[in-house]
C-alpha cells in the first residue's frame, strides 16, 4: 500500500498527485480528471474532505468546505457568468 507523496495515474485518464495513505488519496493533493475538471485540497481516505477548490470545464468553480466528496459548509460557488452564490451548502446544494 502506497503512503506519503506521490502521483497515481488511472485507467480512465484521471490522476491524483499528493498525498497518500494506505493506497487512498489523504491529506492535501490534486485530482484532474481525464475531462479537464480539477479538486485541488484536502482529502480523507479517498475522499474529498475538508477544504478544497473545484474547478469545472466550462469555468464554473467552488472554493469551501467538503464533507464525503460533497460541497457541505459555507462556500462560494461560482459561474462563469460572474454570478456566484456565497454562503452554506449541504449535499452540493445550496442550503439556508
Amino acid at each position: 500500500m502506497r503512503n506519503g507523496r506521490g502521483m497515481e495515474r488511472y485507467s480512465n485518464g484521471n490522476r491524483y498527485e499528493g498525498e497518500f495513505l494506505n493506497g487512498k488519496p489523504h491529506g492535501k493533493g490534486v485530482y484532474t480528471w481525464a475531462n479537464g475538471e480539477v479538486y485541488e485540497g484536502e482529502w480523507a481516505m479517498g475522499l474529498k474532505e475538508g477544504q478544497g477548490i473545484w474547478k469545472g470545464i466550462f469555468g464554473d468553480s467552488y472554493i469551501g468546505e467538503w464533507r464525503q466528496s460533497k460541497a457541505t459548509g459555507y462556500g462560494v460557488h461560482q459561474w462563469k457568468n460572474g454570478d456566484k452564490f456565497e454562503g452554506e451548502w449541504q449535499n452540493c446544494l445550496k442550503h439556508g
